[in-house]
């Protein structure tokens, strides 16, 4: 095998320049999708991202015990990617694992999202509305209806013989209820008020009288 860099006889370093291009070369075709990850990812539109990874681990992990043609051209040597001799293979990143631990770290990780994400788009089977990490775009109707959704869920499995309404109904009558509440508490304090002043003119009066000798006078019946 041909060393990249080389001593010639006055002890200077060459390079081989050859070398290095082809190396450049084959390190760009790797860079290009295999038709293994472009047929990976054509179920994105049809299936959401948690789909299709379970279908990925499951395709992986069947795949062991059987036997693979593997080019004669490639490196025996390799570590990564579908050439490597053993282990458990990723075609959308072209990786190969040891174990499905490692496996479905990966199938996890933010690297292979990017890369299910860019070669979806590249080859239009992305979905707008839907994140490749499994994550829906709603909108704010969308979110109004799921939580209205799940609140007479809720109510539903509280009472299922109430008759159920909707929010704004709910609102409508929590509203009622607080006024009802404060009108309540404002006539509370009226009463308070008022039987304040009756009693303060009561002391009023027993004082005045008091004053002009009215309360000495008592019965003298037995």
């Amino acid at each position: 095998m041909t060393e990249k860099v080389s001593t010639d006889q006055y002890g200077r370093k060459t390079w081989n320049v050859d070398l290095y291009a082809e190396e450049a070369k084959n390190k760009n075709k790797r860079k290009e999708p295999s038709k293994e990850s472009i047929l990976a990812v054509e179920g994105l539109k049809s299936e959401s991202y948690n789909e299709h990874r379970a279908q990925l681990i499951e395709s992986s992990v069947s795949a062991v015990q059987k036997h693979t043609l593997i080019n004669a051209e490639a490196d025996p040597t390799a570590t990564y990617g579908k050439n490597k001799r053993f282990g458990f293979f990723c075609p959308i990143c072209d990786l190969s694992f040891r174990d499905t631990l490692a496996l479905v770290d990966h199938i996890n990780s933010p690297q292979h999202s990017k890369r299910a994400k860019a070669l979806a788009s590249a080859s239009g089977a992305s979905d707008e509305n839907e994140d490749i990490g499994g994550v829906k775009r709603a909108s704010a109707q969308e979110v109004a209806e799921k939580i209205e959704e799940l609140v007479k869920k809720s109510i539903r499995n509280r009472s299922s013989d109430r008759n159920l309404g909707s929010i704004q109904e709910r609102i409508q009558k929590r509203q009622e209820f607080e006024e009802n509440k404060l009108r309540k508490r404002r006539e509370k304090k009226l009463r308070k008020r008022s039987n304040k002043v009756e009693i303060s003119d009561e002391v009023g009066n027993s004082e005045l009288q008091n004053a002009m000798g009215f309360q000495g006078f008592g019965t003298t019946k037995v």
